[in-house]
């Protein structure tokens, strides 16, 4: 807007002939409130959006963190495991009959007797306690177990 000023003169350049006189009615004030409150309304809104972004970036950085927390551990538990089976395989490698045949012939310097001698026991009735009519499960695995441990040795004849 283009203000035409004619002069006066007694005053000068003051009369503004397209009549602007919101300075003097307070127009101009209200005016400018009202931007006040647009300016404090926008750094508000400007203020929770940085929030919001920044809140955002922390639990991305946090998951970033974690998924790389998983994955060292997912191989440590796969390293682990590796290494169980290894173990596992030497344990049974060790155990096996022609192993502990070995470390007893070379270590322990063990041989094999150079003649067997076989006992032949008398054989005997072993009597077992009365068993009631009724019998249950525990009693005859007990059963079992004491007939196992008995010896029962025939004469060659």
């Amino acid at each position: 807007m283009i203000a035409v000023f004619k002069r006066d003169n007694k005053k000068g350049y003051n009369n503004n002939t397209n009549n602007y006189n919101h300075y003097e009615n307070g127009e101009y004030a209200e005016q400018n409130n009202e931007d006040k409150k647009n300016i404090y309304i926008y750094l508000i809104l400007l203020t929770i959006c940085a929030i919001i972004l920044l809140v955002y970036i922390s639990y991305t950085l946090r998951i970033n963190n974690l998924s790389y927390r998983i994955d060292q551990m997912q191989n440590e538990i796969q390293a682990l495991e590796e290494k169980n089976h290894k173990l596992g395989i030497k344990l049974s490698n060790a155990s096996s009959l022609s192993q502990v045949d070995q470390l007893a012939r070379s270590e322990l310097n063990m041989v094999e007797p150079d003649s067997m001698q076989t006992l032949v026991l008398k054989t005997e009735e072993v009597e077992v306690a009365n068993t009631p009519e009724r019998s249950y499960f525990l009693s005859e695995v007990t059963d079992f177990i004491t007939n196992l441990g008995t010896a029962r040795a025939y004469s060659p004849e």
